[in-house]
Order: structure tokens, then sequence, then C-alpha cells
């Protein structure tokens, strides 16, 4: 019988989103100067909106 393993650990290595890193970066360097912006984070379910933003 094949059952489903679950894992609470996260892995610390964040692959394959140093553009979207550096939009959100640039984004939050520029609210420090007093520039706010407003950025909008979409997708489908599961392909790492929060975590990207954590």
């Amino acid at each position: 019988m094949l059952g489903t393993v679950h894992s609470s650990h996260t892995s610390p290595v964040f692959v394959g989103r140093s553009a979207e890193l550096t939009v959100l970066g640039e984004a939050l360097s520029r609210a420090d100067a007093g520039e706010p912006r407003a950025l909008f984070v979409g997708g489908e379910a599961g392909v790492g909106k929060t975590r990207l933003i954590q």
C-alpha cells in the first residue's frame, strides 16, 4: 500500500525567482526612500506566491 509522505520542513533555497525578487527588492527600496509602490502578486494555487513575499 502506498501513501503520501507529509513534511513540515521547508527548504531555505528559493530557486528560479531571481527576477521577481529583484522587482520586490527595488520596490521596497523605493518605499524606504519615500516612493511607495503597490505590487500585485498573482498566480495559480501552489506556485509560490506566499513563499515569494516571505
